[in-house]
């Protein structure tokens, strides 16, 4: 009798799902980007223009119809120097300043900042790469805040 309710709680603990969804799915997505216009950093723009290219055609929920214009930069400064005059740390601020238009009047103006502080390190190629990948992650962060801030619009 002990194992039959054992299994019978298993079963219904494994009947009921998790309620896992993705986050940064297109069908949560009620809006179009006709078009848009990148300007400034290259790297944070292709990674916007990923971003956008998933909703020129989101034709089936679509509720507005949205053209983007951002300007993006990447302003990289020494935070802290040895008493030989090295960096020590570094801060890292992306900030994309987005513009959003519908039928040719401005709805919105937006300037998005994520910013962090990060160690030197001994190696230069180590580093780079180590800001190329702070680079990425920050900007996709900022991704998130824009897909949910043009969904909030209308």
């Amino acid at each position: 009798m002990r194992i039959f309710k054992i299994i019978l709680i298993s079963l219904f603990f494994l009947q009921t799902s998790c309620g896992y969804k993705i986050v940064n799915n297109l069908d949560n997505f009620r809006f179009t980007i006709i078009d848009y216009k990148l300007t400034g950093e290259k790297r944070i723009n292709n990674l916007l223009n990923k971003n956008f290219k998933r909703f020129e055609d989101n034709d089936l929920q679509s509720t507005s119809n949205f053209i983007v214009h951002t300007n993006s930069s990447i302003n990289k400064s020494i935070t802290s120097k040895d008493s030989s005059g090295e960096a020590i740390s570094y801060n890292l601020k992306i900030i994309i300043v987005m513009k959003i238009y519908e039928n040719n009047n401005l709805l919105n103006k937006t300037t998005f900042n994520e910013s962090t502080r990060y160690n030197n390190l001994n190696n230069k190629f180590e580093l780079k790469q180590y800001e190329n990948i702070l680079i990425q992650d920050l900007t996709n962060e900022m991704i998130y805040e824009i897909n949910n801030k043009l969904n909030s619009i209308k």
